[in-house]
Parts: structure tokens; C-alpha cells; sequence
């Protein structure tokens, strides 16, 4: 390999896209007459589902409602039962959007006191399928408004669990207790896998899913530089898009940056790419690298197609009438009415939204996006770094359906919160422990409004509580909840069952929170 730079050329074309892991045959499926997207939005480090989606049943000696809530929440980081959701419908102009006049036009403003802003209310959900029984946290109104609209749903106390299992017995039966509870890489890889079992298994549920429709199909199929499952995360691989024969393609949250002309000008770029190569092996070197360029330069082009300056893609101007700033720029902390900038996760959903209309504009089927973002970790200082969380992940929801919508394409998405375990209802001084079951959402126009799972008997060391501190063992397993998705996404009841090979052991496969096509 003579004048070859083999750490270049792994840097160049490894580093890039997975190319030869990308699942083709979706391309060239006649079964698929439509486009869906799947946004699943992991929020690492364990969520609080309890201060996200308070428990507000007022029914008088409900085990499920606020008061139990209250009793066993600490002052500290109790959410006060008063609702806001009159004041935030009044926000709603004629645009059919939320529209802030300015920072304190906002429900959630009060006057940069980061606890009292995030503790002093909620808005209470009673339409649409709602029953008064969840309110969404008040520094969440974008939140609160798509699910208000009918275009979300609440899915309660999910979690890892292999097979249907009451406290009594997992602990008279240990085995039925997924394996190094509470912790937080054994739990996140078990939720990556879809199989609440065993952590060594090398395979994720959407990757076995992907390896199932790529040898699908016979024939050939044209080649495409988009793939069905796409990683973007600071942290790495992804497990969840780990198949037998496939792999997602990683990428970075602000898009895909564009080689410099320098690589295709030196030396021994103009030696092998300017006369014939008589070795095999440089001639497919060769190949790769020119074929690696031009796609690079394809997904720069079709980038740079929806991001001009007017583009709904482009920036977060005119979210409320006023300009939050650039996508790529910080939220300003004295445009949003709060006392901290919170985590701007808005390049990253944004940069899913491009994602979609690109894959969507060259022919795939099906995508997947996998967003990893982190700061859910809540063992202390709630009021602060919860809250922080909370907003900026509202923000960005708001802005990627906000972008859906425009582009006609919010029935064809479905977006999808994880995490490795939620948070103990008991407090842990100004935070909270790491938990079992937790409360997720599912957005877009694909999805049934409503509250649906079990809502989990509050009451500390009761019935449901296995750790004696709020940790309530799951009565919805993260297979259900996949399957409930897979379903709504064209997968069959067997690539279901491949997928996911633990939802033999649950009764109800299908949890009703999807629309069927």
C-alpha cells in the first residue's frame, strides 16, 4: 500500500458514514406505500417522571392521586396543585401555536426565582382522552399544548421487566428481577436491547428490527446514503441499533460537514484517481474513498437545501413571536422568562427534523433517529437542574413539531421517550434516588391522546413499592411499549416477536396508544 496514510484513510471513511451496514432494501419495498419516522429520545441518567407528569387525581382516597404524591414528596421538590392550563390556552393565537407576547407573558414566569417557577403549578390534562389524572410540570406549556391539542399520549409506570410480576413475588423470585436494578449502565443497556433479561446480549430491538427488512426483499436495490437507523449522541454507539447484519449510521447534531477540497488534491489522491491503478487492492481503496467523497458532498447538498435563513428549519425565530435565537446559537435566558439558560436540546431535534424531510425527499420508507441527551440525573438541587432539563427539552419538542406540521409531515412521525429507570417518589434531601417504573410520552399525529397503562398505588413500602422509597416495580414492560410503537411502524407480530422476544411473556402486546394505518 504504497504512500497510503492508513490512520487517514480510517479516519476519512470510517469516521463518516456506515456505508456497508446501511439497510438498502427498505428502498425497494412495494409493501410500504407510505413514509414514518421514529424519533426515540432517550434522557439519560434516569427521569423523573413523577415531577414531570404529577399524579393529579383529587379523587378522595385515591392511592394514585395528588395527595399521595404530596404526602410523599418533600416540600422541596413538591409540585404545588394549581393549575395553569386556562392561563396557557390563552396563549394560543391565530397561528393555532403558543404565542408569548414576551417573558412575562409566560404562564411558568415568576420573576427568575428558579424554585418557585419550577414547584408553583402544573397544567391539568382533562381532554382528549385525559381524565384529570396527569398534569404536565408548569415550565413545560409547549409540552402541556401538543398534548392538550390531542397529539400525545402518557404511558404509566414502564420500565424493565421480563414477564408480568408483583413485588411479593419478585422477591420471593429473584429471577424475575432484571438483573443489577438501579444501576445506570446495566439498566440503559437492558433498555436498549429490549430484553429486560440479560446484559450481555450484543443486539438492540430497532437494529434487529432493521436486519428483519433489510433481507426482506429479493433484488437488487439502488444505492442510498441515508439509513433506516441514525445515531446522534455525544456518548457514543448506541446499543438500540445494534443488529446481527446492520448498524446505525452516526451523526452529528448540528449535520454533516463537507471535506475540504485539499483531500481530494494531494499526491496520491491525484496518482490513484488520474490514471489506472493496476493493484486490486488500491483500486478498491480507491473506490471507497471517491465513493465516501461524493456521498459526503450529496448529504452537504441535500442539507444545505433546507436550511436557508426563512426556512422553518433554519432557526427558532418566530417560535412566539420573538427570536429565541439561532438554532445553533444559546437560548437567550432573557427572552425564555427564566432565571438560567436551560439545556439547549434544539440543535439536536432540529437537526432530526432535517433528517426526516431528507429521507423522506430520497425515497426511504422508514427512519429511525435515536437522540441521546443528558443532564436527567436529579439527586439533588431539583428545583435547579430539573427544572433546567425540563424547559429546554420543551422548547425543543415544540420546535420539532412546529417543523413536522409545516412540512405535512406530523402524521408520519412518532416521537418517543425512554430512560434507563425513573426517580423515587421519596426525596432524597433537595432530589431523588434511582427508581424502577417511570412515565414516558409519545408525540405526533399518529398517536392516540390519553393516559394509558396503570397507574402504580403511591403509598411508600405499599404494594408497589419495592425498594421502600417510591421505587415502584413497572406494570408496563419497555417491550410493550416498543411493540405498541413496531405495530404502528408496519412491523409484523413475528419481526415484532424478533425484535423483541420477551413480549411472548406479556398478554397485551399492544397497548392502544397508535393508530393503525
Amino acid at each position: 500500500m504504497n504512500n497510503i496514510n492508513r490512520r487517514e484513510f480510517i479516519k476519512i471513511v470510517g469516521g463518516t458514514v456506515s456505508m456497508a451496514a446501511m439497510p438498502e432494501g427498505l428502498l425497494a419495498d412495494d409493501s410500504f406505500n407510505d413514509f414514518k419516522a421514529l424519533v426515540v429520545v432517550d434522557l439519560m441518567g434516569g427521569s423523573d417522571g413523577f415531577n414531570m407528569f404529577i399524579p393529579s387525581d383529587a379523587t378522595a382516597g385515591s392511592k394514585t392521586g395528588y395527595d399521595m404524591y404530596a404526602k410523599a414528596r418533600a416540600k422541596t421538590i413538591r409540585i404545588e396543585a394549581k393549575d395553569f392550563m386556562s392561563e396557557l390556552r390563552k396563549k394560543v393565537g391565530n397561528s393555532g401555536y403558543l404565542e408569548f407576547a414576551d417573558e412575562h407573558d409566560m404562564p411558568y414566569y415568576a420573576g427568575r426565582n428558579m424554585p418557585n417557577t419550577y414547584l408553583q403549578g402544573f397544567y391539568l390534562h382533562q381532554n382528549n382522552g385525559f381524565d384529570s389524572k396527569i398534569a404536565t410540570n408548569i415550565v413545560m406549556p409547549e409540552l402541556a399544548y401538543w398534548l392538550d391539542r390531542g397529539k400525545g399520549a402518557v404511558v404509566q409506570n414502564v420500565g424493565n421487566l421480563i414477564l408480568p410480576a408483583t413485588k411479593s413475588e419478585i422477591k420471593q423470585d429473584k429471577s424475575k428481577r432484571p438483573p443489577f436494578l438501579f444501576g445506570h449502565d446495566q439498566q440503559a443497556t437492558l433498555k436498549s436491547i429490549g430484553s429486560a433479561s440479560s446484559i450481555t446480549k450484543p443486539t438492540g430491538w430497532l437494529g434487529l428490527l432493521a436486519d428483519k427488512w433489510l433481507y426482506k426483499y429479493n433484488g437488487p436495490t439502488p444505492h442510498n446514503i441515508y439509513s433506516m437507523d441514525v445515531n446522534m449522541s455525544p456518548f457514543g454507539n448506541n446499543k438500540s441499533l445494534f443488529g446481527n447484519t446492520t448498524t446505525g449510521m452516526n451523526y452529528n447534531n448540528r449535520g454533516p460537514i463537507a471535506f475540504e477540497n485539499g483531500y481530494i488534491n494531494r499526491d496520491f489522491d491525484k496518482q490513484w484517481f488520474g490514471k489506472e491503478v493496476p493493484d486490486m487492492f488500491e483500486k478498491l481503496y480507491a473506490d471507497i474513498r471517491l465513493r465516501v467523497l461524493n456521498d459526503e458532498n450529496k448529504l452537504v447538498s441535500d442539507w444545505k437545501s433546507i436550511t436557508g435563513e426563512n426556512d422553518t428549519f433554519a432557526s427558532v425565530k418566530d417560535c412566539y413571536g420573538y427570536n429565541v435565537g439561532a438554532v445553533n446559537e444559546s437560548l437567550d435566558r432573557n427572552k425564555i422568562g427564566f432565571a438560567q439558560v436551560p439545556w439547549n436540546y434544539i440543535n439536536d431535534f432540529m437537526t432530526a427534523a432535517r433528517l426526516i424531510k431528507i429521507a423522506k425527499d430520497n425515497g426511504l420508507k422508514r427512519q429511525v433517529i435515536y437522540l441521546s441527551i443528558g443532564g436527567w440525573d436529579s439527586h439533588s438541587n431539583m428545583q435547579y437542574t430539573h427544572a433546567l432539563s425540563l424547559r429546554g427539552l420543551s422548547l425543543a419538542i415544540d420546535k420539532f413539531m412546529r417543523a413536522m406540521s409545516s412540512k405535512g409531515l406530523l402524521d408520519s412521525v412518532a416521537l418517543m421517550s425512554v430512560s434507563e429507570f425513573g426517580r423515587s417518589l421519596g426525596s432524597n434531601s433537595g432530589g431523588t434516588d434511582h427508581a424502577w417504573g417511570s412515565s414516558y410520552f409519545v408525540l405526533g399525529g399518529g398517536v392516540k391522546p390519553g393516559n394509558y397503562g396503570k397507574f402504580m398505588d403511591l403509598t411508600l413500602d405499599g404494594d408497589d413499592d419495592y425498594g421502600g422509597k417510591g421505587r415502584f416495580v413497572p406494570t408496563t414492560s419497555f417491550s410493550q411499549y416498543y411493540a405498541t410503537v413496531l405495530k404502528w411502524f408496519g412491523a409484523t407480530d413475528s419481526e415484532i416477536e424478533y425484535a423483541l422476544p420477551e413480549i411472548k411473556n406479556f398478554p397485551t402486546r399492544d397497548l392502544g396508544f397508535m393508530k393503525r394505518s
